[in-house]
């Protein structure tokens, strides 16, 4: 299993950069998790278009989900241009109910709803949704292929919730948006790089990378602040650049 890191900073996107957006990759089948500015253009860089299937949203806050409103073009585009997607599903939460009514588009993009202890199989991959602390309903997946095991935390604070999401996976994606220093700065339901090394440790995952990085931040700073916690392998998201579990 491969993930393939489309865009990784909130709550807007630098100049050549991207929010949020990864892809899985097992034996040529693809999952794309959240869809926020940018990650359209991106994905089409690392994988055939036409072969997009699935998008899974952790939440429907913008920097997550905004680019589906331009691919929900694409797929109905898909009815006369071969190289693009034909038929998208999406799984996500369903509040706020007016955001997760117009991720459907007539009968191209077909939305579905999840929540905590909702378990999918979606061509090569068995995902797992588990209900996490934000500031609107949000989703960790723990997502398995090829007898590897992946976590997204999605947004979140600490909770019961992600540390399952985490338990023992060969690696895990965490959100990590703040500094200690900063820390005041956010509402609950964000993690520091030090609290995401902290849970990765606890939940005895093996490798982590931290995205949904503030742009103007150190990633140097993020990346020692996450090692004082977590002594495995740490690596800070880099959009186009592939790990492999």
């Amino acid at each position: 299993m491969r993930l393939i890191v489309l865009g990784k900073y909130s709550p807007f996107p630098p100049a050549n950069g991207a929010c949020p957006g990864y892809l899985l990759e097992e034996a040529g089948d693809y999952l794309l998790i959240d869809c926020g500015s940018g990650v359209v253009r991106a994905l089409q860089q690392k994988m055939p278009f036409a072969a997009l299937h699935t998008v899974l949203l952790s939440h429907l806050h913008g920097d997550h989900c905004s680019d589906m409103s331009v691919l929900k073009y694409a797929a109905e585009a898909g009815k006369r241009e071969r190289c693009l997607p034909a038929h998208v599903r999406v799984f996500s939460p369903d509040e706020p109910a007016a955001e997760f009514s117009r991720l459907s588009y007539k009968n191209v993009v077909e939305a579905f709803a999840v929540a905590d202890g909702t378990c999918v199989d979606i061509g090569a991959f068995h995902v797992e949704f588990f209900g996490v602390d934000h500031a609107m309903p949000c989703v960790a997946m723990r997502i398995t292929a090829g007898g590897k095991s992946f976590c997204y935390s999605g947004d979140t604070g600490r909770c019961r919730g992600l540390l399952e999401a985490a338990s023992g996976v060969d690696l895990m994606l965490c959100e990590a948006s703040l500094l200690e220093r900063d820390k005041s700065y956010a509402a609950s339901g964000h993690l520091t790089a030090g609290e995401a090394g902290a849970i990765a440790r606890e939940a005895g995952v093996r490798a982590l990378v931290i995205t949904h990085l503030w742009p103007y931040y150190s990633e140097e700073a993020l990346r020692a602040e996450c090692e004082a916690r977590f002594l495995g392998p740490v690596n800070v998201a880099q959009e186009g650049k592939e790990y492999v579990l």
